[in-house]
């Protein structure tokens, strides 16, 4: 009889903590989003100070809160889902059709468990705004539109590269970012074209775009470059890549039309 009941105390006393240890987490993650409507973005490195716990304990908080949409989880902290972010609307889309062909063709090469970087503009916008319910896959993007859109997926672990925010742009650049990116490896990238051509290759308007492009093409398996058919055979200020590092060439016409040839006999699969 005695050993029954000491069991039962025992297994009592475990329910109890376990009860508590979740009561906590919940109060811990409460303090969280209260901080977060205060201050509209909190660091890992401070909020373990402030909350008294480990970051390892932190990011797994901004990792659950992140997946119930509570909150935007972004390299070294979190942002409010609540702040207006830039978000494009189908109007405001130069070429909409074009682009959301290339969208479509550009979802036929994801693969769930795919570790992705997506660039800016409203091209890849089109393409995340695509991707499935049941996609499971990592996104690293520096752009906050697109960051926000994939905010709302239940399955997909979006990482905003933080830096300098473009406000023209809608998207984050700077050296600390470059150092950051290159110490990941993706599967694949899709990046926009502001010019291609066959001599010069990949081009950017902006240099410090044209330096985070660089950065992604170089830890990346396989690159993807989207751009309309006006864009091809023109030239920009700033290059980004020789044709030798692009794998993929994605436009709205069909992949065997003339302007396209040369792209085909340099080995890049063009769609």
């Amino acid at each position: 009889m005695h050993c029954i009941y000491m069991q039962i105390n025992v297994t009592f006393g475990y329910y109890t903590c376990k009860k508590d240890a979740n009561m906590l987490k919940r109060e811990r993650q409460d303090q969280i989003l209260k901080l977060l409507r205060e201050e509209k973005k909190v660091y890992s490195t401070d909020l373990s100070v402030r909350l008294n716990v480990s970051e390892d304990t932190i990011r797994r908080d901004l990792k659950e809160l992140a997946n119930e949409g509570k909150l935007l989880k972004i390299h070294g902290g979190a942002l409010n889902t609540s702040q207006k972010v830039y978000s494009y609307q189908e109007e405001e889309i130069f070429d909409h059709d074009k682009k959301l062909v290339m969208a479509e063709k550009a979802l036929e090469l994801i693969e769930d468990n795919d570790v992705l970087i997506i660039g800016g503009g409203t091209t890849n916008f089109e393409l995340v705004s695509l991707m499935p319910p049941d996609l499971g896959v990592t996104v690293f993007t520096y752009s906050l539109p697109i960051a926000m859109r994939l905010s709302e997926h239940p399955k997909i672990d979006v990482i905003l590269f933080g830096g300098k925010l473009m406000k023209s742009a809608q998207v984050t650049i700077g050296l600390d970012m470059i150092q950051y990116i290159s110490k990941i490896r993706a599967d694949k990238c899709f990046l926009g074209a502001s010019g291609i051509d066959m001599n010069t290759g990949l081009m950017e308007i902006d240099w410090e775009v044209s330096q985070l492009k660089k950065a992604i093409i170089a830890v990346s398996d396989q690159v993807v470059v989207m751009s309309t058919s006006e864009k091809i055979d023109t030239k920009q200020r700033f290059r980004v890549s020789g044709l030798e590092s692009i794998h993929t060439l994605i436009t709205e016409v069909d992949s065997y039309d003339g302007k396209l040839a040369g792209y085909r006999s340099r080995g890049i699969q063009v769609i």
